[in-house]
C-alpha cells in the first residue's frame, strides 16, 4: 500500500507527543539489560570455544536469520492465496481509512493489509526483516465499522502507531528488543517495556479516533466482547481498576504479560485524554456519578500523564 506525498496529520501525533512517560525509560532498561545479558554470553563463547565452534555459532545466526525471512515470505505467499489483501478495488472504504491514517501519523512505509475470516485476537500485525503485515478478522472489522468510524480508526490506528513507534527515535533497540523477545531468560526485563508501549499504542488510537467514548468502547469490547461492551458501565470499570491498584497479587501478575491490564489501559486512556484533552475528558467525568468521580479522581492521582497549564482541575475526584 502506497502513500501519496501530501502530509496531512496533526502535530501531537508524532512519536514524541503521544509516547507513554514510561515508555523511553523502560526501553533504555531493557536495552542495557539485553546488553549486559549479551556481553556475558559472547565473553563465555569466547573463551570456552574455539575459533571453529565461534564460526558455527555465526553460521547458526545466519541459518536463524535465512530461515525467519524464509518463513515470512512462505506466510505471505498463503496470505496471497487464502486472504484477501486490502486495495482500492477490493475493499475501496477499508483502503481509503488506513490510507488517511498513515498520512494523519506520517507513516509512509509500505504496510500490506489482508482480511481473514479468523485471526487470534483479532488483528495482528507483523514486522520482521523489512516485512509489515496487517491482518484483519473480517466479522471484527464489519462490526467495528457498522458502529461508526471512530473504532475502527481506533484500533487501525493503534497497529500504524506501533509500526511507525518501531521507525522513531532508538528505532533500533525497539527491533532488537521485539527480535529477541522470545528469549524466556530476559523476558522479565523487557515486559515492563512492553506494557508500556501497550498505552502508547492506545493513545495513538486515541489521538487517531478523536473519539474517547468509542476507543474506551474497543477496549471494554476486547474485555468482555461485543455484546455486553456497550453496556458496561464506566463507574464499574472504575472501581476495578482500583481494586487492581491496591491489590499486590494483581500487580504481581500482571509482571509476567506484556500488555498491562485492560482495566489499567481504560484508565490511562482517560489520564491521557485528561493531559492533552481536556474537553474529552470533562465528557466523560459529566457522564459519571458521584462515587464514579470519586474513582476517577484517586486513579488520575496515580497516572505518570500530567496537566498542562490552564487545563481542567486535576483531579476532579478531589474537588
Amino acid at each position: 500500500m502506497t502513500i501519496p506525498d501530501a502530509p496531512d496529520y496533526e502535530p501531537y501525533l508524532r512519536s514524541s507527543a503521544v509516547r507513554h512517560p514510561y515508555e523511553h525509560s523502560r526501553l533504555i532498561f531493557a536495552v542495557g539489560c539485553l546488553a549486559v545479558f549479551f556481553i556475558v554470553f559472547l565473553v563465555i563463547i569466547f573463551v570456552a570455544a574455539s575459533s571453529t565452534g565461534i564460526l558455527l555459532f555465526l553460521l547458526a545466526i545466519l541459518c536463524v536469520v535465512g530461515s525467519a525471512w524464509l518463513l515470512i515470505r512462505t506466510r505471505n505467499a498463503l496470505l496471497l492465496g487464502r486472504a484477501i489483501k486490502v486495495t482500492p478495488e477490493s475493499f475501496p472504504e477499508l483502503h481509503a481509512e488506513i490510507v488517511a491514517l498513515q498520512l494523519k501519523v506520517d507513516y509512509r512505509r509500505r504496510l500490506d493489509v489482508y482480511v481473514i475470516d479468523d485471526v487470534e485476537g483479532k488483528m495482528t500485525v507483523t514486522n520482521l526483516l523489512g516485512t509489515r503485515v496487517l491482518l484483519i478478522e473480517g466479522g471484527f472489522a464489519a462490526d467495528l465499522q457498522a458502529e461508526g468510524p471512530a473504532p475502527l480508526r481506533f484500533v487501525l490506528g493503534r497497529f500504524i502507531g506501533w509500526l511507525k513507534a518501531r521507525h522513531g527515535r532508538l528505532a533500533l533497540f525497539v527491533i532488537i528488543v521485539d527480535h529477541l523477545k522470545w528469549l524466556a531468560v530476559i523476558d522479565p526485563w523487557i515486559l515492563p517495556y512492553y506494557r508500556a508501549a501497550e498505552y502508547t499504542c492506545d493513545q495513538f488510537g486515541y489521538l487517531c479516533a478523536e473519539h474517547l467514548d468509542a476507543s474506551l468502547g474497543v477496549i471494554a469490547r476486547l474485555a468482555v466482547g461485543k455484546e455486553l461492551g456497550p453496556g458496561i458501565a464506566p463507574t464499574g470499570v472504575l472501581e476495578q481498576a482500583q481494586q487492581v491498584s491496591w491489590r499486590p497479587l494483581s500487580r504481581y501478575a500482571e509482571l509476567s504479560q506484556a500488555s498491562p491490564h485492560l482495566v489499567k489501559r481504560y484508565v490511562n486512556l482517560v489520564a491521557f485524554a485528561a493531559s492533552l484533552k481536556p474537553a474529552d475528558y470533562e465528557g466523560f467525568r459529566a457522564g459519571l456519578n458521584e462515587k464514579g468521580r470519586r474513582l476517577l479522581g484517586d486513579l488520575l492521582i496515580q497516572s505518570p500523564h500530567r496537566r498542562p497549564s490552564g487545563a481542567v482541575p486535576w483531579p476532579a475526584g478531589r474537588r
